[in-house]
């Protein structure tokens, strides 16, 4: 008796349970109720609309675009480089090992001045070769004059001396290509093995590489630099589309330490993205003649914008959906979205290229609760 009642138990627990799967799956959930506006507002497609004395007026702030007058950008990070095309890079012209170093990096040094000495078995071999070209051009010449004689006593043939003017050629030529070898050297000699590389300018060593006991040779590339150090560059690395609008010559401010502000105009807007920042190098050329500038001091740049701008807001009267940006502008009570172009912001501000007139009034604070009610209708 004790089974079938615990039977019947079950049979109906499961039957229920059976039935509220059924049913859970037929419920439909009746959809969440509709936001209403706030009180004194109403909605269209693209406008908000306010009585008189709607609570939103007490968080929105209306006013006047202002005309857009000359404007410079933000002051961006820069650096202060040596002028690449007034810099001669040296290295050893020859083999060797480096015996003296005479300069050190950031000294001034005038044409002519010794840098570095290099012990070179080559530099010897360079010498020999001189020697053994001039013996053969003294030999040669000797044996001219030697055939010149026998030729005029009639005791050999006068084509024998043709040969002989051919070897004194080609000795001479050897003497002299031995020696313009040396020569292109530049270099000064200290001895049959020891050279000395000198300053091809005045300057300031700006790069030094080379030590005392250090091996050099032609394919060790620049071990020193001299710049001449009257103009130098700042360099300024901005993003494309920052870059994008400026051009060689426009106008530039550089703030240097903090104190001084110098004029210079944009002599170079790199064609070429830089692969590990993803900026573009832009660089503007100063003249240095006391050498106050010193490279790779940091300093700041503002550059002239040349955007033909209409006004300027607030950047919170700005707002965009990620494809376009747009404002509310007043119309009586109602204040309607409008699609603007901007240029980027600057200094809280955003300067309006398109879309608006000087004077026109605009919601400049507040604007994103309007949006946000827009978005609510059309949820």
């Amino acid at each position: 008796m004790k089974n079938l009642k615990g039977t019947a138990i079950l049979t109906a627990t499961l039957a229920l349970g059976c039935s509220a799967i059924v049913l859970a799956r037929r419920y439909q959930r009746p959809p969440p109720p509709k936001e209403t506006p706030a009180p004194g507002m109403s909605l269209g497609s693209d406008s908000v609309t306010l009585v008189k004395d709607a609570p939103m007026w007490n968080v929105l702030k209306i006013a006047p675009a202002a005309a857009a007058g000359p404007h410079w950008t933000d002051p961006v990070p820069a650096k202060i480089l040596f002028d690449e095309t007034k810099t001669s890079r040296l290295g050893s012209p020859l083999a060797g090992r480096v015996t003296s170093v005479f300069v050190e990096r950031g000294q001034r040094v005038t044409h002519g001045a010794q840098l570095f000495t290099v012990v070179s078995a080559n530099l010897a071999e360079l010498r020999a070769d001189i020697s053994k070209a001039k013996l053969q051009q003294t030999t040669a010449k000797v044996n001219y004059d030697r055939i010149k004689a026998l030729v005029e006593a009639g005791s050999i043939p006068a084509k024998e001396l043709v040969s002989a003017q051919q070897e004194v050629a080609e000795a001479d030529l050897a003497v002299k290509l031995a020696d313009e070898k040396l020569a292109s050297l530049k270099v000064t000699s200290g001895g049959e093995s020891m050279f000395t590389v000198t300053a091809p300018r005045d300057g300031v060593v700006v790069e030094k590489n080379v030590a005392v006991g250090q091996n050099v040779d032609p394919s060790s590339g620049s071990v020193m630099a001299i710049a001449d150090l009257t103009d130098v560059w700042v360099v300024a690395d901005l993003f494309e589309t920052d870059a994008g609008k400026l051009a060689p010559g426009a106008k530039a401010k550089v703030n240097v330490g903090g104190t001084s502000e110098l004029e210079g105009v944009v002599a170079n807007v790199s064609q070429v993205v830089d692969p590990d920042r993803h900026t573009v190098p832009v660089r503007v050329r100063l003249s240095n003649p006391d050498g106050s500038l010193r490279p790779n001091a940091y300093a700041q740049i503002q550059f002239f914008d040349p955007s033909d701008a209409k006004a300027t807001l607030p950047a919170s009267a700005v707002l965009s959906d990620g494809e376009r940006s747009y404002v509310y502008i007043q119309e009586g009570g109602a204040l309607r979205r409008r699609t603007v172009v901007v240029g980027p912001t600057s200094g809280g501000e955003v300067r309006v290229l398109s879309g608006l007139e000087p004077g026109e009034p605009v919601v400049v604070q507040g604007a994103i609760l309007l949006d946000n009610q827009l978005q609510l209708e059309d949820g």
